[in-house]
């Protein structure tokens, strides 16, 4: 049951619900397939690769067809003839970023517009994040994401590379449905599983929102039957019962049925995840055979070392998405709105995003949402950094006990900005505890791992997608290196951020 957990996945309230319509609009792009673009080769670099082995002063990557070919000492690769060749001396590569949670969101509450979608990838390509886990809600069932991967294939969409879990299976009357969304699509989901027979999952798909109901072990099964056969990579499920301002009065999922689509999915060589924010729905994941969770436990401070050496021992994987907690928990951008003056940040985020967050209606409903329960003369603000403070050495003990972590940011949910975030992540990993060397493994080789594509990308390694990052500083040094971005490369494509900035933020003011 709920122990002062928050409100999380916002999305669905201030972006996923405004404006049902598909999103599929397209704009033309500078993107080129990598069979467009000569060989290129990146000199004289310090390089990162990814795998935690120390950094390699003096490096020279060679690409051939979006594959990495080669990964040598400087004057010892072999340069293949009219290859594009990019000296890199005095800076750092590392891989490509990774967010492991991502939903279709701006993370202001602005109006959605049909390009919306576009410019969320566009904003991740840009800031560094070369892959994403998609994980539900707007423009998340099997079939969107898809003809997102098509687009992106075709030339026509700029973007990340795209995995997705389909629309995440939850229970009838519970989260997130019956808890952030308004009314009018609770009725229509009470209608339209009325009309559905018990066996068959509820989806949601013609509102445009990646969820399904499933009421029965047959349903789960069908579900999980639907989203293997869409090639998806991963399941996504819902067992908490509810965030504390919307009541945890809702149906939980139970172990019995997390078994059930844990058993089906595993039929397909997919894994399951889990949306949890407190103990026991974070132990009900775990006897359930779920493969992790996609948030931490935020309070009290996890209390049980043996849990977390029993979740260690079973490689029990952790999305932390510390950053939804710094917008919602700590009230970050809020109770120091200067932060959204960010110079990094306004790179994407234009000033009607801005002043839509700093609207006081806006503010103080969503300070409403993000406080939980306080003791009378206590604070609001200073309670929220002590549940900050309780997240973080959460995510700290966790990391000493060697439980797997990946990152993952929620992108989407309100002050959660597409791509800006995953630095903000890294940055945040690094306060509980973590190295910076830990933290880029995270947003690297271990996100990939989660995905099942750690053979494919997540390092620097011969033969990978060519997916990586050259950095004016050390990221080793500092963390927030990381955004000292001057070059990113996307299957073997340099892109063109400058050109790519304008299509992300046009339409946008």
């Amino acid at each position: 049951m709920r122990t002062g957990t928050t409100a999380l996945c916002f999305a669905t309230v201030f972006f996923c619900v405004i404006g049902f319509a598909s999103h599929t609009a397209r704009y033309a792009t500078a993107a080129v397939s990598a069979a467009d673009q000569s060989d290129l080769v990146v000199t004289g670099a310090t390089l990162i690769d990814g795998t935690g082995t120390a950094s390699r002063p003096g490096t020279t990557i060679v690409v051939r067809d979006g594959r990495i070919a080669s990964v040598a000492a400087d004057g010892e690769a072999e340069i293949p003839s009219g290859a594009t060749v990019i000296d890199a001396a005095g800076k750092f590569v590392i891989p490509g970023l990774t967010d492991t949670h991502v939903h279709f969101g701006l993370g202001s509450p602005v109006a959605r517009q049909p390009d919306t979608i576009d410019k969320v990838l566009g904003r991740l390509l840009y800031y560094g994040v070369t892959s994403i886990l998609q994980l539900g809600a707007t423009g998340g069932s099997t079939d969107s994401i898809n003809a997102l991967v098509e687009r992106r294939a075709e030339g026509t969409l700029q973007a990340p590379y795209i995995y997705g879990t389909g629309g995440h299976l939850t229970l009838h009357g519970t989260h997130p449905v019956y808890t952030i969304f308004p009314s009018s699509v609770q009725a229509f989901a009470d209608s339209l599983s009325a009309a559905t027979p018990m066996n068959d999952p509820v989806d949601l798909y013609s509102l445009g929102i990646g969820v399904s109901f499933v009421r029965t072990k047959e349903a789960a099964r069908k579900a999980v039957q639907e989203r293997a056969a869409g090639g998806m990579h991963a399941i996504k499920i819902t067992v908490e019962s509810g965030p504390t301002p919307f009541g945890d009065d809702h149906p939980q999922m139970s172990v019995e049925m997390i078994r059930t689509i844990v058993d089906e999915a595993a039929q397909h060589g997919l894994r399951v995840f889990a949306h949890v924010t407190s103990l026991d729905e974070l132990e009900a994941a775990m006897e359930g055979g779920a493969a992790g969770v996609v948030h931490t436990v935020e309070r009290p401070p996890f209390p049980d070392a043996a849990l977390a050496q029993k979740m260690a021992d079973a490689n029990f994987v952790v999305v932390p998405t510390i950053s939804i907690y710094a917008g919602l928990v700590s009230l970050w951008y809020v109770d120091e709105p200067f932060s959204l003056d960010d110079s990094f940040l306004t790179e994407t985020v234009s000033t009607e995003q801005v002043a839509a967050l700093r609207n006081p209606r806006f503010i103080q409903g969503f300070r409403r949402s993000g406080t939980v329960h306080v003791e009378p003369g206590i604070d609001p603000a200073h309670a929220n950094r002590i549940r900050m403070d309780d997240l973080l050495s959460n995510v700290g003990m966790l990391h000493d006990r060697g439980v797997p972590m990946a990152l993952g940011t929620d992108t989407g949910n309100p002050y959660v900005f597409p791509g800006f975030s995953v630095h903000r992540e890294l940055e945040l990993l690094v306060q509980a505890g973590l190295t910076p060397m830990e933290a880029l493994e995270m947003g690297t080789r271990n996100a990939a791992e989660l995905i099942g594509v750690g053979d494919e990308v997540g390092t620097i390694e011969a033969g990978k997608r060519a997916d990586f990052l050259v950095l004016d500083k050390n990221p080793l040094d500092d963390i927030r290196n990381t955004r000292t971005l001057e070059m990113v490369i996307s299957e073997g494509r340099l892109v063109d951020r400058k050109a790519l900035l304008g299509s992300v933020k046009s339409g946008i003011r």
